[in-house]
């Protein structure tokens, strides 16, 4: 296939994919059902959609960010999911070209944007998602040629699995051992089950140093908002985990052993 068709395709395929990440992280974050409603409505009214009002990207830009029918302003998550499901699609259209590591990337990559949306509302990284993710992981893993960051082996990714989803596991257990309160969910553990599976032990570290690294900012700013804007608790303020985790995972995929080169000289 051409390679600037190809990547077309995948910008059109990662807006479409965007746009269903939104709507499945809004209604399973509600206990909702993927396919009940079977189309897509406004948050705030219920309105239904049109075709042109569901059109992915183009839809919010040609309704000036507002529902039509209540007026009422569209959430900056359905845009900025679309856009950054799209980016990646893109990269890793650039990075895999038409293989089957490009369409397993582009798959976790859906997965991981809708467990983020889930936790970014609930806090929760459901089971139900995380856990048959890992199994697909694994999978994926082990009947993968090796290209890049996939296909890593069922040994690799056994090993992975076992550092991202026990070591996270210890640390939490170790955390609430020592001060007697939660800091890790072991929906973090699961997550990281997940992409040690899928990428491998090496991964593991640099996803938790990316996903701290990422969420430190937005912990501080979190903890300087005032109780009365909606700010919590100071330091102790809770901030879910998993969307800055899930950040890391595919940015190691896309870039992992190019910054471990770099890193180590």
């Amino acid at each position: 296939m051409d390679l600037n068709l190809f990547l077309l395709l995948s910008a059109l395929l990662g807006l479409a994919l965007g746009s269903f990440a939104s709507c499945a992280g809004h209604r399973l974050a509600r206990g909702g059902s993927l396919t009940s409603p079977a189309r897509s409505f406004c948050p705030a009214c219920g309105h239904t959609l049109t075709w042109r009002e569901n059109i992915p990207l183009a839809g919010y830009l040609l309704q000036g960010g507002r529902c039509r029918f209540c007026a009422e302003r569209i959430p900056l998550r359905y845009p900025l999911t679309e856009l950054a499901s799209t980016a990646f699609c893109l990269a890793a259209a650039a990075l895999f070209g038409p293989t089957w590591h490009w369409f397993v990337a582009v798959g976790f990559a859906t997965l991981l944007l809708i467990l983020s949306l889930i936790d970014l509302e609930t806090f929760l990284l459901p089971d139900a998602l995380t856990l048959p993710g890992a199994a697909a992981a694994f999978l994926a893993s082990a009947l993968l040629p090796p290209l890049h960051t996939l296909g890593i082996g069922w040994r690799a990714a056994i090993f992975g699995a076992l550092l991202g989803g026990g070591g996270l596991w210890l640390l939490a257990w170790a955390y609430r051992r020592i001060r007697g309160v939660d800091g890790l969910g072991l929906g973090d553990a699961k997550l990281m089950l997940l992409a040690g599976a899928l990428l491998g032990p090496a991964a593991v570290p640099l996803t938790l140093f990316a996903g701290a690294l990422l969420a430190l900012p937005a912990g501080l700013a979190a903890a300087r908002r005032s109780p009365r804007d909606g700010g919590g608790d100071g330091l102790r303020t809770a901030l879910p985990f998993g969307p800055f985790l899930c950040a890391g995972a595919l940015g190691y995929l896309l870039a992992g052993p190019q910054f471990l080169r770099w890193w180590l000289g």
